[in-house]
């Protein structure tokens, strides 16, 4: 075995001089040569200085050596330093040679990792070095603490896999805000981080999007947060992540593409949302503008009959974003009316209106048009209070408070809709975002795997099991 070492120890000593001597020779353009049958081995390394897993060094220059002619990609998006550095390494690659030249002053007794992600493939067939890692210590040991754990969106039960996860000291409080993170992982495709190589201490949590200042320093960007310090070691479970925004971003409104009277001439423009030039009679008949708007209260918009005759009951009032109007009345089946909306009834803030008086006519689906449903639910008890959500193009386009485990619905547009489950906490009706300054979680939905097809006219019957 000693011998063996010693055979062992010459032969890296050998491939290291000759990386050496690639980078110290000029710029030779050297062409790795081809032919023979198709290489499926991804470069692996036979050489280091110092060596992998090394202990008790401060290296100001990092020697790798790999298997084969090797390049490198996109080395800016795919390296992770842990801890973080303050100054960006210089990589260069040579042949099948890696040198990695540090600037910063190393932490004592700190385990720091370089994670190359699909940075390292080989020159001939691109055959990647998936998530090669180089580990040393400027202690006299590796630190081997981990934390593995999942990030979901809150609102959506989605996974955004550009976003990442960050450790902050548990004794800086206000760390998110203020400085960038100690540690960070990426998200793979099915939202799940891990941190390895960890000194057994206390961090705060936090996922954010990976941008330049990895900070909470914006309210409207995605975030997340684990309630209280993990203590690595002490903390052997997977970690669930839901992140939200705690303020939405306002953005001018797309306007769908006109289905009748889309007004082109000067002043305010609007479409009316309808499908089939039919009026939904589960939803509130929608006017879109391409600016905010403001009603006047003295030229009143008026919903009425074919001899219009205003009807009783209805109101109107504007969406969130102060972009729509919403009509809201208990629609009957086939049947047609007038919407009035006098020239004075909408103005925007530089005080445009509409051109003229506009009588809109339109009719309410018929009954057949929509399909019934009977849905059967198991696994109530995993949620206080669960709201169904039916969902298309990720919007959502029914919701239900569930009391029982038998839910009938009298009245969808056929389709295919993907359902999910609101645990709503303070029962309102809708998902509440977080609020990290409060320390409050925001509400969260949960996918079920489930989609419903509908059919119109028809009895439509599923079976959905709720879970977490």
């Amino acid at each position: 075995m000693i011998k063996h070492a010693g055979h062992l120890s010459k032969w890296i000593s050998i491939i290291l001089i000759g990386v050496l001597l690639q980078f110290a020779v000029g710029c030779a353009n050297i062409v790795p040569p081809s032919g023979g049958p198709r290489d499926t081995t991804a470069p692996y390394l036979i050489g280091a200085r110092p060596k992998d897993s090394a202990t008790q060094v401060r290296p100001k220059e990092i020697l790798l050596g790999f298997s084969e002619y090797i390049t490198t990609a996109d080395i800016p998006s795919n390296l992770i330093i842990s801890p973080t550095l303050k100054s960006t390494p210089l990589i260069e690659s040579r042949l099948n040679a890696l040198r990695i030249r540090i600037n910063d002053t190393l932490a004592a007794n700190t385990t720091y990792s370089l994670q190359f992600g699909n940075a390292i493939k080989d020159v001939n067939e691109g055959n990647i070095a998936k998530n090669y890692t180089y580990v040393f210590s400027t202690g006299a040991s590796i630190d081997t603490g981990s934390i593995t754990g999942y990030v979901k969106l809150a609102e959506t039960g989605l996974i955004d896999s550009t976003l990442i996860v960050v450790l902050h000291p548990a004794n800086s409080d206000s760390g998110i805000f203020k400085n960038p993170p100690l540690y960070y992982s990426k998200l793979n495709g099915k939202g799940r981080f891990e941190f390895k190589f960890l000194p057994y201490q206390a961090f705060h949590l936090f996922a954010l999007p990976n941008d330049y200042s990895k900070k909470y320093d914006d309210s409207t960007k995605l975030f997340a947060f684990y309630e209280s310090p993990i203590l690595v070691g002490q903390h052997s479970d997977s970690i669930s992540l839901f992140a939200f925004q705690a303020a939405k971003k306002i953005e001018k409104k797309k306007i769908a593409a006109p289905v009748k009277n889309s007004k082109t001439l000067p002043g305010l423009k609007y479409t009316r949302h309808a499908d089939a030039g039919e009026q939904d009679v589960l939803q509130p008949l929608q006017l879109s503008f391409d600016t905010k708007i403001q009603l006047n209260d003295s030229f009143p918009i008026l919903l009425c009959d074919t001899l219009n005759k205003p009807l009783p009951g209805f109101t109107v009032k504007l969406d969130s974003m102060q972009q729509s109007i919403l009509v809201q009345y208990p629609w009957e089946h086939q049947t047609k009316m007038h919407l009035i909306l006098p020239k004075q009834a909408v103005k925007d803030s530089l005080q445009n209106m509409l051109v003229k008086t506009d009588t809109i006519a339109f009719k309410t689906k018929s009954e057949e048009a929509y399909g019934t449903v009977l849905i059967r639910l198991t696994g109530l008890q995993h949620f206080t209070h669960p709201v169904l959500l039916l969902t298309q193009d990720e919007k959502i386009k029914y919701s239900y408070p569930i009391t029982q485990p038998i839910l009938r619905i009298p009245a969808i547009l056929p389709g295919d809709l993907t359902v999910k489950v609101l645990d709503d906490l303070n029962e309102n009706g809708i998902w509440d975002s977080g609020n990290y300054n409060k320390r409050k979680q925001p509400e969260k939905v949960y996918l079920t795997g489930s989609t419903m097809t509908i059919k119109a006219n028809w009895e439509n019957e599923f079976n959905i099991i709720l879970n977490k």
